[in-house]
């Protein structure tokens, strides 16, 4: 039987006002173990520390945001001495998931060909975000969950994903990435390892912040700033076509959002801050 051990990053928040971490324990799943790291400022890790007991969950506070690969490798640290066969499954801290996950999940997990499990998630508009099919530029969306996307170039999110241990012997997430192609990575080095993907028959709905009507640029500046960071890491990574590819990227981003946000401070915010870094 395996153990499952589901990690949610906290982050800037109380752990009472998760959703991820509120509906877990309200599953009272058998041999479901819970981690929470907290990548959260000083004042809410000192509630969160007193707020549940031990028993009911395994809390680390990370001693300030250290980002996602930080946070991963932490959690990777805390499970390198469990089965292989033992299922680590990676949460935010907003996500809604419920007993419908985890019954389909260890339905699938019986399959020992298949090392990793992807839901289908949708946006707030409707689109299917994961899993989706790699791409030189951007990720190609699926139209219906029933679509077939090839190994080769299978690719999901980060948020409800399921792994065998064992597709983590010897792996450590780049810490070059603080958020932002976190999981493209992955990917990209599950893929070169013939990891075999599944796509669990469930659907989750999440809200994306960059999905949303808000207007606020010094929000979405906080929040972009690190994604061009991450971009041109992880872009210099494969070469000269695939820093082009970043580029390109960024430079697409800096002219839809500003258009949403009407203003050409961020378009040219986010053109300084490329080629700054760049």
């Amino acid at each position: 039987m395996s153990e499952y051990y589901a990690v949610v990053v906290l982050y800037n928040k109380k752990i009472q006002e998760s959703i991820t971490v509120s509906n877990l324990m309200q599953l009272q799943e058998d041999h479901l173990h819970i981690i929470v790291l907290d990548n959260s400022a000083n004042d809410y890790v000192i509630n969160n520390k007193e707020y549940f007991p031990s028993n009911s969950l395994v809390y680390h506070s990370m001693d300030g945001n250290v980002g996602l690969s930080r946070a991963y490798n932490y959690a990777l640290s805390l499970l390198k001495n469990k089965s292989e066969d033992d299922i680590v499954i990676w949460f935010d801290d907003d996500t809604p998931v419920d007993y419908n996950y985890f019954r389909c999940l260890k339905n699938k997990v019986i399959d020992k060909k298949y090392d990793v499990f992807v839901p289908v998630i949708y946006g707030q508009d409707g689109v299917i975000y994961s899993p989706n099919e790699s791409g030189w530029l951007k990720g190609k969306y699926i139209k219906s969950p029933e679509q077939k996307i090839p190994q080769n170039k299978f690719n999901a999110i980060n948020s409800c994903l399921a792994v065998r241990l064992k597709a983590y012997k010897g792996y450590i997430y780049d810490e070059g990435l603080f958020m932002d192609c976190v999981d493209i990575k992955l990917f990209d080095d599950f893929r070169k390892k013939g990891l075999k993907f599944c796509v669990l028959p469930i659907t989750i709905c999440q809200n994306f912040f960059q999905r949303t009507d808000n207007r606020d640029a010094q929000k979405y500046w906080n929040r972009f700033r690190i994604r061009i960071k991450d971009t041109l890491y992880y872009s210099s990574l494969n070469g000269f076509r695939g820093k082009i590819s970043g580029y390109i990227r960024i430079l697409g981003w800096a002219v839809v959002y500003g258009a949403k946000l009407r203003s050409i401070r961020f378009t040219l915010m986010c053109v300084s801050q490329m080629l700054k870094i760049g």
